[in-house]
């Protein structure tokens, strides 16, 4: 993917040169750019913006202009002594950025954005602009916020992660890490608590699914991403963080002082329930993690003697789209639709394969627990058992996260996270913002110790 991006993106500047100079021979009213100007350097913004071209999922949402007011907002939201204003569609026909860094103003004089080449070399105009000013700033630091405000234009789980947050990322996938066991999404524009991990510091403070999180450590997370929220509740073993959130049901907001713990998260936690001549399997997914399905597999052995199996998916956040298919595949016969993917470039169905041959797998009759907290890949798997007849879901309508998202190593160590799709049901349906409906709906009873 690499040598892909940086050859279409090597041809995009010769091209792009060869066009604008012509452009500018032929319009002599207008003010001709410096050689400097219109030479592209292979930049972190150059790089993101060639992944938002290939690989975005919303090509609607990438107008150049748009992604530009982004970046913008967000160097206006971090630096209030810088005030920009653009200015496009003059009767001149100039383009134009009128920038001020406090009494100092000065209006840049850009090229039309018709296309996102166009943005970068707009932007990088304005980095040695900023360059030039006091404002104590590195061309990373100002290329990193460039970025985060070009993201922040498209959807919440498209985002930029620091070396930091990028090496937590790769090692939470195998189920280890310190912090207060919180998984967090977006719904309606607010940071919301998916799930608390089982045992986590959150789970025990009484934190629960839908609980807005409106600051951290008394700092507001308005403007935070996902990332930067995760970031700020890992540190040091045993330090505190303190969570302020709104709770529906609650006039004002609730406060929890946790502890740090390091969290282990092993995926799956087996019980046997009834007799013995007639025992019931419980079987709890807490996320889909490496090895999710051979983790069930292991645990869950032979069926031939056990009468039902309850598959609990309850504050399942989700996890690894694989995994997901591997476990929904262990119950269906064989070329079952599990879930299909559809990108900007193309759309995969997924089928099953009836990868663990083994008949009681087949016929063992299943009740699928969702609730609120039901996230992502654990939707898969309740959807495609669901529609495939294959077992009865009961809850609560699920968190409702239909995307598909993919992360790329960039330079410098950062990460990209960008949504590159969507998955449907085996009906074909798209449970984003919606959620799997389960087939018998059930209000949660919450019991709270007395207060003495």
């Amino acid at each position: 993917m690499r040598l892909k991006v940086n050859f279409i993106f090597c041809f995009l500047i010769f091209l792009t040169l060869l066009t604008e100079s012509c452009g500018y021979l032929g319009k002599s009213f207008e003010e001709p750019l410096q050689v400097s100007d219109l030479v592209s350097e292979h930049s972190l913004v150059a790089e993101v913006l060639m992944h938002l071209q290939l690989d975005y999922i919303d090509s609607e949402k990438l107008p150049p202009e748009i992604l530009l007011e982004g970046a913008l907002t967000e160097f206006e939201r971090l630096f209030p002594e810088v005030w920009l204003e653009t200015q496009f569609h003059k009767s001149d026909n100039i383009a134009r950025i009128k920038v001020r860094v406090g009494n100092d103003i000065t209006v840049l004089k850009i090229i039309q954005l018709h296309e996102l080449y166009d943005l970068h070399l707009v932007l990088q105009k304005l980095k040695k602009h900023f360059l030039k000013q006091d404002l104590k700033l590195t061309k990373s630091r100002i290329e990193q916020i460039f970025v985060n405000g070009i993201l922040q234009q498209l959807d919440e789980y498209s985002v930029l992660l620091s070396k930091e947050i990028f090496d937590e990322f790769n090692i939470n996938l195998g189920g280890h890490f310190a912090g207060v066991g919180l998984v967090v999404g977006m719904r309606n524009d607010f940071l919301t608590v998916i799930s608390p991990m089982d045992g986590s510091p959150a789970s025990k403070a009484g934190i629960l699914p839908l609980d807005r999180i409106i600051e951290v450590d008394g700092e507001e997370t308005e403007h935070m991403t996902l990332d930067e929220i995760l970031n700020r509740l890992r540190g040091e073993m045993g330090s505190t963080v303190k969570l302020s959130v709104l709770r529906k049901g609650h006039p004002k907001a609730l406060d929890f002082v946790l502890h740090r713990e390091q969290i282990h998260v092993e995926s799956v936690d087996i019980f046997d329930l009834g007799s013995e001549t007639e025992s019931i399997k419980y079987a709890r997914i807490k996320n889909f993690q490496i090895e999710t399905s051979q983790e069930l597999k292991n645990k869950l052995l032979n069926l031939n003697n056990t009468k039902g199996l309850i598959l609990d998916l309850r504050n399942n956040p989700g996890g690894l789209l694989e995994e997901a298919i591997k476990v929904s595949d262990l119950f269906l016969e064989w070329k079952k639709q599990i879930v299909s993917t559809k990108s900007s470039l193309e759309s995969t169905t997924h089928f099953s394969k009836k990868l663990f041959a083994d008949d009681s797998y087949l016929t063992i009759p299943i009740v699928v627990l969702i609730n609120h907290g039901s996230a992502s890949a654990s939707e898969i798997v309740a959807a495609a058992l669901q529609q495939n007849e294959r077992a009865i879901v009961i809850g609560q309508p699920s968190f409702g996260k239909g995307t598909v998202q993919t992360v790329w190593d960039l330079e410098n160590g950062y990460g990209l996270k960008l949504t590159v799709g969507e998955y449907l049901t085996p009906s074909g349906n798209s449970i984003h913002k919606i959620g799997v409906v389960p087939n018998l709906h059930l209000n949660p009873v919450y019991i709270f110790p007395v207060k003495k």
